[in-house]
């Protein structure tokens, strides 16, 4: 009996000690400190998602960003929100920066002239699938 115990806390062990190649996967991903930072840096820019006419009428700004993704319908392609909570792969933010092929066509991935490192696309997945809290 003993023996299976130690050989059932092993098997737990191990399979609860696998590696994740995404840290963030496993931790609360915070908006205010993790997500946020990532619009600031790449979308929150002047012309593109800040100021007092923004592409899409989505400020991305900080302060502004939240209420203007989650539980808001795209303009682009209003089928979609622009953040579904616990959602990612039904966010069109989260398919614009992604490459998504179902809103390829006739569309441009964002940001606009370039791509978003594969970490911070992670980031917001997490974020999006964790809930969209505003953390």
């Amino acid at each position: 009996m003993k023996r299976n115990i130690v050989i059932l806390s092993a098997v737990l062990f191990a399979a609860c000690s696998k590696s994740n190649n995404n840290p963030m996967s496993s931790s609360t991903v915070s908006f205010k400190n993790n997500v946020q930072p990532i619009f600031t840096n790449n979308c929150a820019l002047s012309g593109c998602h800040a100021g007092s006419i923004p592409q899409e009428g989505q400020n991305l700004s900080a302060g502004q960003a939240f209420n203007n993704i989650v539980n808001v319908q795209s303009i682009e392609v209003p089928s979609f929100f622009r953040v579904k909570p616990s959602y990612s792969d039904s966010s069109y933010l989260y398919m614009k920066i992604s490459g998504d092929p179902r809103i390829a066509a006739g569309t441009v991935r964002m940001p606009k002239g370039g791509t978003l490192q594969p970490n911070d696309i992670q980031t917001i997945k997490d974020w999006i699938d964790q809930g969209a809290q505003d953390n």
